[in-house]
């Protein structure tokens, strides 16, 4: 699905309601008038994986744009911190393990006093004012939306033992889609989440595996188990903290459809196969 930025008129139309700031070589933070809440991601161009498929375009910093204007076009007054330089103090790289930097991209935002903290990929269009979620994050202390498939059947074996879960529980396990994610720092048991999250982010285990095993022409790497199709790492570890946590409460991929799109081939392409209907596609 391309969209090509057509929500979203061009960034100039904005200019007199914000502000950019460049922190060195830090995050670049956008300046609303609401300061307790903020929007962040990341659009570093950089190599992938080892064992993900080679990657034919990249151009992240233009999907970060995409999303400051589509926030700007419908309404969105708090703040915005995008890393497209260097990643968060204490991350590891996307070759070291692919989404670890999103729990520290969270951290730092804390670190700053963001209260309301919502992450965004690069590749989201914004379609309507996200004021409702912002609400949901402060009313019930996080913001999930469900995947379509179980933690097990895009794990990892070697994860299951750092999730402390067995093969036969990560079946019965939903997944949750960590393109758009949400945390109220201020809330205790999204700050446990956030600091289990980061622990699993850095233990070099958790996080690290091949995007497909036994399919799309593929070596089964991840599990000898032939329902395992490959390793969805962040959405692992933030599906089973959030379900032992009793962050149980997840939105509909209706519901994600109602505010988003999903344009992954705006900001990267790889080199694999197309999906079968039944295949996600992240």
């Amino acid at each position: 699905m391309e969209t090509r930025g057509s929500l979203c008129p061009p960034l100039t139309s904005f200019d007199a309601k914000i502000f950019h700031m460049d922190i060195g070589m830090g995050p670049r933070v956008t300046i609303g008038s609401r300061h307790d809440r903020c929007v962040v991601s990341l659009g570093i161009n950089a190599p992938g994986p080892a064992n993900h498929p080679e990657i034919l375009y990249q151009d992240f910093p233009r999907g970060i744009a995409r999303l400051s204007q589509g926030l700007l076009v419908h309404g969105y007054d708090g703040d915005m911190m995008a890393w497209e330089h260097e990643y968060p103090a204490g991350s590891p790289s996307v070759r070291d393990g692919r989404c670890a930097f999103k729990p520290f991209c969270f951290r730092e935002a804390g670190q700053r006093g963001y209260r309301t903290v919502l992450w965004c990929d690069s590749s989201i269009v914004v379609r309507r004012s996200i004021e409702p979620l912002l609400e949901s994050i402060e009313r019930d202390g996080y913001l999930l939306f469900r995947e379509r498939h179980s933690v097990g059947e895009y794990c990892k074996d070697e994860a299951l033992a750092t999730l402390g879960i067995t093969r036969e529980e990560s079946f019965s396990i939903p997944s949750c889609w960590a393109c758009v994610l949400g945390l109220d720092l201020s809330n205790v048991t999204s700050r446990r989440f956030l600091e289990e999250w980061t622990r699993l982010a850095s233990d070099r285990v958790t996080f690290p595996g091949p995007k497909w095993s036994g399919i799309r022409g593929w070596p089964r790497t991840a599990s000898a188990d032939p329902r395992v199709k490959g390793h969805r790492s962040d959405q692992n570890a933030a599906s089973v903290l959030a379900m032992r946590l009793g962050m149980s409460e997840w939105k509909t991929r209706d519901m994600f459809f109602d505010f988003f799109d999903n344009d992954r081939l705006f900001v990267r392409r790889l080199r694999e196969d197309i999906p079968s209907a039944d295949e996600p596609r992240g």
